[in-house]
């Protein structure tokens, strides 16, 4: 997996916003924001419906990358997104719908209604954050919805204030360019470098969008994804938990077993701690919990290709009570092919004896009972390798592996007598 660069969550909103300044000049950002940029220069062929059809698409193209790095920034990462692989097309249709009707009715309400309806286009510049970053976790409903903007606005505090004031200077920043590039005639370099510019602000303004969920993700009950994948791959709360138990075990030696209870009760453990809770289940003399808790722990491992820590497992139960077998098929079975071919004869004849006595009727029966038959071999018991092997002609005389056991007779030089 590869490593990204985290940001501090406890860094000020007003530092964020100074060093989010560089943002969009890092990472894939820049080369998102050229190639949209390119893009959009389509726009200075004078046919009407083309040049409709690029702006939308354009529109488009750098708001699904401007969400994806809100969404990134909100969830602790510090770099811009490679691409945008998390978000909706539908999402940037519907903030693009948001933009062009906010801003169609600020302009009309200017128009209208003169000075007073500068407060509309205000209220909408007000609004706008607070209704794109609900639109980009919570969906349309949620974005349209007053009573979201007013719960959220009144958990961000002033920090909302300053992302307000970045959002209006770079509308004006905009507006400005625009007006530069309308008073001087839409040349090619002109149009390029306010698309570039265009792209670079609205990639730096969602960014700082996520940065103040980020900084307030506590309060908002948002937990950045950075910080699920540290706790996945940090075993530092397992590691307080196991110093945690060996100070009350000092003390309180059934009280320390209960926590382990309840951690292994979760799931998935480290090995420190199943090891530490055999120790004081035997230091209390709680062997058929030991035993109970192999069953467990060895089936886990099987499951997930540690055979040869599950021998050891097995090795230990056995010292606690010589007759203990797995209790399932396909993790006796799995052990005693291991411990065969890993030179654990002893073992590996314990478990496929126990196999052939606890499930003879098992189509793996006959298999584990001719493993047997070899594991005698190798611990130079031919007595018992040939009594063995003539058991197993009695009870299975039509089964395929009859040849290999009678040619293994042969090799200990006892003839089969079996009843045709």
């Amino acid at each position: 997996m590869p490593r990204h660069a985290l940001a501090d969550a406890s860094t000020p909103f007003a530092q964020r916003i100074l060093i989010g300044v560089r943002y969009p000049s890092r990472g894939a950002a820049p080369v998102t924001i050229l190639a949209v940029a390119a893009f959009e220069l389509l726009t200075i062929f004078p046919v009407s419906l083309l040049r409709v059809l690029v702006m939308l698409l354009g529109w488009i193209a750098i708001y699904t990358y401007a969400i994806e790095c809100l969404r990134h920034t909100a969830d602790g990462f510090a770099d811009p997104p490679e691409v945008a692989l998390n978000t909706d097309d539908r999402t940037s249709v519907a903030l693009i719908v948001i933009q062009l009707t906010g801003n169609a009715l600020a302009v009309l309400a200017t128009i209208f209604l003169g000075t007073p309806g500068l407060l509309v286009l205000l209220v909408f510049a007000f609004v706008l954050p607070i209704m794109t970053m609900s639109l980009t976790f919570d969906g349309v409903e949620a974005a349209l919805n007053p009573i979201t903007w007013i719960r959220v606005v009144r958990r961000l505090g002033s920090d909302y204030l300053l992302l307000f004031a970045i959002v209006v200077a770079a509308a004006l920043l905009e507006a400005g360019a625009l007006y530069a590039l309308a008073d001087r005639g839409p040349t090619f370099l002109g149009t390029a470098a306010f698309y570039v510019i265009a792209n670079y602000v609205t990639i730096y303004t969602f960014h700082l969008m996520g940065a103040l969920i980020h900084h307030h993700h506590e309060n908002l009950g948002y937990q950045p994804e950075s910080e699920v994948i540290a706790d996945a791959a940090n075993p530092d709360d397992d590691v307080a938990l196991l110093g945690h138990v060996n100070l009350i075990s000092r003390d309180d030696i059934p009280g320390a077993t209960d926590i382990l209870t309840e951690r292994l009760r979760e799931g998935i453990a480290p090995v420190a701690l199943h090891l530490r809770y055999r120790e004081l289940l035997r230091v209390q003399g709680r062997l058929p919990e030991l035993l109970v808790h192999g069953q467990i722990w060895i089936a886990a491992l099987v499951q997930s290709h540690e055979e040869r820590r599950a021998l050891g497992v097995v090795q230990d139960c056995i010292d606690v009570d010589p007759v203990f077998l797995p209790d399932a098929t396909i993790t006796c079975g799995a052990l005693a092919d291991t411990a065969a071919h890993g030179g654990m004869t002893r073992l590996a004849l314990h478990l496929a004896l126990g196999y052939l006595r606890t499930w003879p009727g098992d189509m793996g029966a006959p298999h584990y009972g001719l493993l047997a038959v070899r594991m005698h071999e190798r611990q130079r018991e031919p007595a018992e390798a040939a009594a063995l092997g003539r058991r197993l002609l009695a009870a299975y005389p039509e089964h395929p592996l009859r040849v290999d056991i009678e040619a293994l007779l042969d090799t200990l030089g006892t003839t089969p007598k079996v009843s045709s």
